[in-house]
C-alpha cells in the first residue's frame, strides 16, 4: 500500500479556489480503481494549510491517479501558486487498531 500524507500552503488570494478544486477531486479520487482513500482537510485556515492523505493500493494505482486529466490539470493551474510538504509512505502491514 502506498500513503501520502502532506501538507499543501497556498497565498490567501489563491487559498478559496485551490481548496475547492482540492475538495472537489476527492470523491471521483474515491471512484479510482486502486484508491483506498482520499482526504483532504483544513488544517489552519488563516494560514492557508490544507491536509492531505491518501492511499493507494500500488504504485501503479498511485501512477494511473496522477496521470489523469484532471490531476494534471488541476497541478497545472496552480504552478508556482502551492508550496508542498509531501511524503510517499510504502506499507508493507495495515490493521484497525483498538482504542481503549
Amino acid at each position: 500500500m502506498i500513503v501520502i500524507t502532506g501538507q499543501l500552503r497556498t497565498d490567501p488570494a489563491t487559498h478559496p479556489a485551490f481548496y475547492a478544486r482540492l475538495k472537489a477531486l476527492c470523491a471521483p479520487s474515491r471512484a479510482e480503481d486502486g484508491c483506498l482513500f482520499y482526504h483532504v482537510a483544513m488544517e489552519d485556515e488563516a494560514d492557508s494549510v490544507i491536509l492531505l492523505v491518501e492511499g493507494w493500493r500500488d504504485q501503479a494505482a498511485l501512477d494511473a491517479h496522477l496521470a489523469l486529466p484532471a490531476i494534471t490539470e488541476f497541478m497545472a493551474d496552480f504552478a508556482g501558486k502551492v508550496s508542498m510538504n509531501v511524503q510517499m509512505h510504502e506499507v508493507s502491514q495495515s490493521r484497525n487498531m483498538a482504542l481503549p
